[in-house]
């Protein structure tokens, strides 16, 4: 995780893509916290919240999918830009993105 967002804390847009199915969770948030959450929760170390994401990559493996950074942006306008990907990569419709 720090090879790809370095150092500091970087907040922004990212995406997470199963491999096999190609689908997608958009989330907005501080990237290198959340992205190592995920993947305890993935694979069961913490527990998961309700989200679509959990149970696909625990029995995938987190290993099974990737992690992009879409977009750098301000906390202020996390939510805006989070909606925007979101509907951009059909997230809700076709993916594991429920907010």
């Amino acid at each position: 995780i720090g090879r790809v967002v370095g150092s500091g804390v970087k907040t922004g847009i990212y995406k997470i893509t199963e491999i096999a199915t190609g689908k997608v969770m958009l989330l907005g948030a501080n990237i290198a916290d959340r992205w190592k959450q995920h993947i305890k929760r993935g694979v069961g170390a913490e527990t998961p919240t309700r989200n679509k994401l959990y149970p696909a990559m625990n029995a995938a493996g987190p290993e099974n999918f990737t992690f992009e950074i879409v977009e750098l942006c301000d906390r202020t306008v996390l939510d805006e830009r989070e909606d925007y990907w979101q509907d951009y990569f059909k997230a809700k419709e076709f993916g594991y993105s429920i907010k």
